[in-house]
């Protein structure tokens, strides 16, 4: 096995590339591509902001990619996101929809927990 994530990966998506799955088949867990096989997401599993390989973030689930439209580049989009490396995971104010949203608008929010998002009244 390689100590390289991009060889041991099937696809390499362009840094900055919004990835999601679903986990538990309902709640949808989601990622930023480095563009280097590995992926960084705010991880229930590990406790904190991560960056993983592939097969870590996937956990065998179908990767699916989330198209959107930013002024940041994919390289600057990920260096925003390792701003946040190593930063405790909540599931009510600390997720990865929190991440990924801080990430890409500058404020974290939950829209999959609705009236639960302990953000959702905050102005970070």
């Amino acid at each position: 096995m390689s100590d390289y994530p991009f060889e041991r990966t099937a696809h390499i998506y362009p840094a900055g590339t919004l990835l999601q799955v679903r986990a538990y088949g309902l709640v949808k867990h989601y990622g930023i591509s480095t563009g280097y096989g590995t992926v960084i997401h705010a991880s229930r599993r590990f406790g904190r902001v991560e960056e993983t390989d592939m097969a870590d973030f996937s956990q065998g689930n179908l990767i699916s990619l989330i198209p959107y439209q930013h002024t940041l580049t994919g390289p600057e989009i990920v260096a925003r996101a390792r701003l946040k490396k190593g930063k405790r995971y909540n599931v009510l104010w600390g997720n990865c929809e929190h991440f990924i949203t801080w990430v890409l608008e500058g404020k974290g929010r939950s829209p999959q927990l609705g009236p639960l998002d302990g953000r959702r009244l905050s102005r970070d």
